[in-house]
């Protein structure tokens, strides 16, 4: 005897629904591991999610399901806006090997990880490359900046884009909200696994917003090499406390320029510079999309009802 599908709870439902409408803000549909992945408010298992999905008129009514991705009823061209980005994506990144790896390959960095629409593969026109950096404690200013002068020395510096750079330190993100959340799940590392597993562990509320977000193992973390012990032992210092003093200077001459100045944080361990931030922007979007998404399957659900009486 064959199990019939056990219909999912309003708050089920409203997880699929938020997750699904949230990804449609960037035109990105999304496949069953990308949805269980970022299911928002509800732990459940990629079959159970499906389940919900066969077995909820709500569901039916605000998501179709079509070659494997799940997207807002009406909204089929995202298949293919999805797939001509992650083509584009994947040349940008080809483009930019050279500079991940000379990032990555820096004295005193810990973690360089995608951020931004390369890391969804979801990149339009020539995409900056974002990175979220970690570097080793007292050195995000002199970090930051060899990084940018080594990107205007090669070349670089019109599509890199270091718009957020913490240290080891100061691992917290703040706020604590879904927007903050939804760009930490989406960080590729690409270098530093073990210290960005320590990253996660302590930005834990992430999971009160994505309860099937796994948190790796924490790792132990290698031995610095020799000549960062070297550079420790002087130069260093030297460099932060000067790059501190330079590159502040020159972000302050162009703070009237800013559109989200709340974004921006110029502290020692600390530097996001967010200065065009769409955090308010998304997540007012967001809302306004799941008003406008319940508001359409309760003006159908008389329809519905009409229809099987007939």
């Amino acid at each position: 005897m064959r199990n019939h599908p056990v219909e999912p709870t309003r708050e089920q439902e409203l997880a699929v629904l938020q997750s699904v409408v949230y990804a449609s803000l960037f035109d990105y549909p999304l496949t069953l591991d990308q949805l269980h992945h970022s299911l928002v408010g509800v732990a459940a298992s990629k079959e159970a999610i499906a389940s919900w999905w066969r077995s909820s008129d709500v569901l039916q009514a605000a998501i179709e399901y079509r070659d494997g991705w799940y997207f807002p009823a009406g909204r089929c061209d995202l298949i293919a806006v999805r797939s001509r980005r992650e083509a584009l994506s994947r040349e940008l990144l080809d483009r930019d090997r050279r500079i991940l790896a000379l990032v990555s390959r820096m004295p005193f960095v810990r973690v360089v990880a995608l951020s931004g629409s390369l890391a969804h593969l979801n990149a339009e026109g020539s995409a900056d490359l974002d990175l979220f950096v970690i570097t080793a404690p007292n050195r995000v200013w002199s970090v930051t900046l060899a990084v940018l002068a080594l990107s205007r020395l090669f070349g670089w510096r019109k599509h890199l884009c270091m718009n957020y750079v913490i240290s080891e330190r100061a691992m917290k993100i703040a706020p604590k909200d879904l927007f903050s959340a939804n760009q930490i799940i989406h960080l590729r590392p690409v270098c530093g696994h073990s210290v960005f597993a320590r990253f996660l562990h302590a930005n834990t509320f992430v999971t009160r917003f994505y309860p099937n977000f796994a948190l790796p193992r924490p790792q132990a973390s290698s031995a610095k090499p020799w000549f960062e012990r070297l550079l420790s032992l002087g130069p260093a210092q030297i460099a932060e406390a000067v790059s501190r003093i330079v590159y502040r200077r020159h972000l302050r001459r162009k703070a009237a320029t800013w559109q989200s100045r709340d974004q921006v944080r110029l502290a020692p361990e600390c530097l996001k510079l967010h200065t065009s931030s769409h955090r308010a922007s998304i997540l007012a979007r967001f809302d306004q999309a799941m008003i406008d998404a319940l508001r359409r399957i309760e003006d159908d659900a008389p329809r519905e009802v009409a229809a099987s009486r007939s």
